[in-house]
């Protein structure tokens, strides 16, 4: 179904602003350039870039408790076609890890996509994908005024602005019986992510592998093919990344602002995403004006599972958008 609404440890530092490696490494069909970028404040970004260099550049923004690698399916879709960069969120991979709870508010990690753009794509607007914690970063991102030039559009997987979801509460409760419906089948996500916050407990969950033997549950509602980066150990490696939920779910969902953006936004809603359903996703016509809305086949991890139906979704956005584009310039 399609729903439219369009108008048209400690900080790693370093001493300079990015950091590039002079290798590469195959993935897939093409092979990845490796380098880092340095946050405002002192955090380094491992970042991958691969792809044709004159295409347009798609951003690929991941969520917890995953690491880059979740979107190597879809990157290799995607390239030659576009230019794909991805990136270790601080807290996972080969990125730093601060210990700082605050490191992890969203306004930090919306300017560490910021300060990706500016070292990968100076100059030229990127189209952003999120999915999970990811689709949350983007959101924010892509509200905030102070970002708007660097980023073409966006397109969210499994992951609602944060500041939004006061406000669908609202709209749920008032709707009756078939507003309360859809509050329910949110049911799962209060008890996850307040045990996500618990120190120490949570931490040991996933340093024990408990985490992931609840992914590896999960992976029954996927649809198509087990990616070559399994479920196996990922969020004991990428537990630092567990801060993310203390450091804004409370602060954001009690003193919730009204988030806008007039940049294109495209929603893909996986119809068996157990942990954040499609209801929760698709009321997004009053904060972004030129929007629409597809539901998917596939699980929450659809991006890795099912990569070409996420990767034909976007290559036909950035097509649309271009061929907009060029009739309004006529």
């Amino acid at each position: 179904m399609t729903r439219s609404n369009a108008q048209g440890g400690p900080n790693s530092r370093t001493r300079s602003s990015h950091r590039a490696h002079n290798s590469t490494t195959p993935s897939g069909q093409d092979s990845v350039t490796h380098r880092y970028v340095d946050t405002s404040d002192g955090v380094r970004l491992a970042v991958q870039v691969r792809g044709n260099a004159d295409a347009p550049t798609v951003l690929c923004v991941h969520g917890f408790p995953d690491d880059h690698r979740v979107w190597d399916g879809v990157a290799n879709d995607l390239v030659p076609a576009l230019r794909v960069i991805t990136f270790d969120v601080r807290g996972s991979g080969a990125s730093g890890k601060p210990r700082r709870i605050k490191d992890y508010r969203l306004d930090q990690l919306a300017d560490d996509i910021g300060r990706v753009i500016d070292t990968v794509s100076p100059g030229q607007p990127v189209h952003l994908l999120g999915h999970d914690w990811g689709s949350v970063q983007a959101w924010h991102a892509a509200t905030e005024p102070a970002h708007r030039h660097r980023i073409a559009s966006l397109t969210s997987v499994s992951g609602p602005c944060l500041d939004h979801v006061p406000y669908w509460v609202r709209s749920r409760l008032a709707a009756g019986p078939r507003g309360w419906k859809d509050l329910a089948g949110q049911w799962k996500s209060p008890l996850y992510m307040g045990f996500f916050q618990i120190p120490w407990l949570a931490p040991l969950a996933c340093r024990l592998g408990l985490v992931d033997g609840t992914i590896a549950l999960a992976a029954h509602f996927e649809t198509g093919s087990r990616p070559a980066h399994g479920a196996s150990g990922r969020a004991s490696d990428n537990r630092g990344g567990l801060k993310i939920y203390t450091a804004n779910l409370l602060p954001r969902l009690l003193r919730p602002q009204q988030r806008h953006t007039d940049m294109p936004v495209q929603v893909l809603a996986p119809r068996r995403d157990i942990f954040i359903t499609p209801a929760s996703q698709i009321d997004i016509s009053c904060w972004a004006a030129d929007s629409q809305v597809h539901d998917v086949e596939g699980g929450h991890w659809v991006p890795a599972f099912n990569p070409a139906v996420i990767a034909d979704r976007v290559r036909s956005f950035i097509t649309e958008r271009a061929r907009l584009n060029q009739i309004g310039e006529l």
